[in-house]
């Protein structure tokens, strides 16, 4: 029973979030819309990320290292890409006017991978990027990107 629990407890520790300031900021901004996602992630009003407020063309850079996975348009979105980290995170940045990266690129944390375009978002309407970060072993898996930044 001990060996079982001391097991499930190291187990646990290696899939933990990152601790805060791992990461960096893609774009000087506040946050203009925070986090929200229950626990049905199907459930209307969520949303899966934080939209930082920018100014058009600002420069985006990448908040972590990785492997870009997806480069392309997405409806209400803009333009968007999607890095890849090697512990198993899917880190998307929307609401760009032009990406600067290919599928399949490896950047590093702070490389320039875009810039801020006009928002496409209905709901937060100024200019801003959206950062999303999900497990990219479970399509529901969420987590909020501040827990992944240093503090402002």
């Amino acid at each position: 029973m001990r060996r079982t629990l001391a097991t499930a407890v190291a187990l646990a520790t290696l899939v933990a979030v990152p601790a805060a300031g791992a990461w960096t900021w893609p774009i000087d901004g506040s946050i203009v819309r925070p986090f929200s996602f229950g626990s049905d992630p199907y459930a209307g009003g969520q949303h899966r990320g934080v939209d930082i407020g920018a100014k058009v063309g600002a420069e985006v850079v990448a908040p972590v290292a990785g492997t870009v996975s997806f480069v392309g348009s997405v409806p209400n979105g803009g333009r968007a890409l999607t890095i890849q980290t090697s512990d198993g995170y899917a880190v998307t940045l929307l609401q760009l006017g032009s990406v600067d990266v290919v599928r399949g690129a490896v950047v590093e944390e702070g490389t320039t991978v875009g810039y801020v375009g006009e928002s496409a978002d209905a709901v937060t309407t100024q200019p801003h990027v959206h950062l999303g970060v999900r497990l990219a072993s479970d399509a529901d898996g969420y987590v909020d990107p501040l827990g992944l930044l240093p503090a402002r």
